[in-house]
């Protein structure tokens, strides 16, 4: 029996010439998901890069700028400025900005995004009730009476509800979760703080809270599930509702 020969099974075709730029940025890319350049390092200035790559400094520049906008790393202006690796913060702010231009170009709606905060955050908080530990619930607390402490002085601020959830996903000690749903609700902030608010939305909401954190306290993940599944939804309904309106007085 005959076998192919290598040649007939395998042709070798030509391999990619990389602009320089890219060359560069996929090293400095690797030195970072490497560990070897962490966050806040800065990075040797232009003309010293340019002459370790043996390029031009346009082409550092151009590797620089695609890394800005993967959020791995920030450029500073000024005296004492340069590039430097960027930290957590930086690379939620790179996400949120990328959610929110595709929300302002209209290619999705605030519908979406909680659609996809039902998807998480429900598994969120079941992970919480396991991995919280006990500085994680006194932060989660801590939010909920000064929410119901506002409540009761009349005060219809929606100042905590952010940092509510920012607590709940913190709680997983799963970064990668706290980088994701972040940069969601921060791409909601405009919609949800824009609606209407009244005593009675704001009572329900503050009880979710509270409902919430004390099942994470007690460690009952189903409970913990059901609850902010049902949260997420309402405020999703409230959205949409006062989204409606608006419409339909516009329409006149």
């Amino acid at each position: 029996m005959r076998t192919k020969s290598a040649k007939s099974v395998f042709r070798i075709s030509p391999l990619p010439r990389r602009r320089v730029s890219e060359a560069v940025a996929d090293d400095i890319r690797q030195a970072i998901f490497g560990g070897k350049l962490l966050p806040g390092n800065k990075l040797p200035s232009e003309r010293e890069m340019a002459a370790q790559y043996h390029s031009s400094r346009v082409a550092i520049r151009e590797a620089l700028r695609a890394l800005v906008n993967e959020g791995l790393i920030i450029v500073k202006r000024g005296y004492n400025g340069g590039a430097c690796v960027s930290d957590f913060d930086n690379a939620l702010r790179a996400l949120r900005d990328s959610l929110m231009t595709v929300v302002k170009l209209g290619q999705a709606k605030s519908s979406h995004l909680s659609e996809v905060r039902n998807i998480l955050e429900p598994e969120i908080a079941a992970i919480a009730t396991v991995r919280a530990t006990s500085s994680d619930l006194q932060a989660i607390e801590a939010i909920v009476m000064a929410q119901e402490e506002e409540l009761k002085a009349g005060k219809l601020s929606r100042r905590y509800d952010m940092e509510f959830h920012r607590s709940a996903v913190d709680a997983t000690h799963n970064p990668v979760l706290s980088i994701v749903v972040n940069a969601i609700n921060d791409s909601l902030r405009e919609s949800i703080f824009q609606s209407k608010l009244n005593n009675a939305m704001r009572t329900r909401v503050v009880t979710n809270h509270r409902n919430i954190f004390e099942a994470l306290k007690s460690r009952n993940a189903e409970e913990a599930q059901k609850l902010m599944s049902q949260h997420v939804l309402a405020v999703q309904g409230h959205l949409e509702t006062g989204k409606a309106k608006q419409e339909k007085s516009k329409n006149g």
